[in-house]
């Protein structure tokens, strides 16, 4: 009994994670169809991002020092991690200006 329960307690998970994921995906796409003038912003914002992981991408090397290479790390894995590194402190960077920005910006209204 407990193996049937199981064997379609996760098969009932996988078709509800199949059906919320295209409902997580396909009303975003609703709204964008119907709304062409927010799908421009948030593409533009996309074009954004990607511009600073490009970034990060030409900031990040790919440098492997010999303690690093014991635990099997190789250059590209180097490179990928450094340009999370990077994307991290970029954006958290923003983050935080952005709310002294705000913070500064109501004070002086």
């Amino acid at each position: 009994m407990e193996d049937f329960i199981t064997n379609y307690g996760i098969v009932l998970t996988y078709i509800l994670l199949g059906a919320a994921s295209i409902l997580a995906i396909g009303f975003p796409l609703k709204q964008l169809i119907s709304n062409p003038k927010k799908a421009k912003e948030i593409g533009m914002a996309l074009g954004g991002l990607f511009v600073i992981y490009i970034i990060a991408t030409l900031l990040a090397t790919d440098e492997v020092t010999e303690h690093y290479e014991k635990f099997g790390v190789t250059a590209t894995l180097s490179k990928q991690v450094g340009t999370g590194l990077f994307l991290f402190y970029i954006l958290g960077a923003g983050a935080v200006l952005s709310v002294i920005y705000s913070e500064v910006s109501k004070m002086l209204k």
